[in-house]
């Protein structure tokens, strides 16, 4: 057989089992990529101090806005034509 299709078919033989090694570990590095998520996640909602039943209601709120075309949710402050708030006038 030629050589350079032998080594053709050698390299293809090696590509492939290196294929199969990163896919056998990828399901692991996905699941080790979530738990960070998710760590970093209760770290910042630790940091907020925010009580369940608040986080709960901001993201119903949050999901109710977005799904109706999400309008943008009234400002607590008017602000002035000269740029400062209502409340510092």
């Amino acid at each position: 057989m030629n050589p350079k299709l032998q080594k053709v078919i050698r390299d293809i033989e090696r590509t492939k089992a290196k294929v199969t090694e990163l896919q056998a570990l990828l399901p692991d590095l996905e699941r080790q990529k979530t738990e960070l998520e998710n760590s970093e996640f209760i770290k910042v909602l630790r940091s907020a101090d925010v009580a369940p039943a608040d986080l709960t209601a901001f993201i119903e709120a949050y999901k109710m806005n977005r799904d109706s075309g999400g309008a943008q949710p009234a400002p607590k402050h008017n602000i002035l034509e000269d740029g400062t708030h209502e409340n510092e006038v």
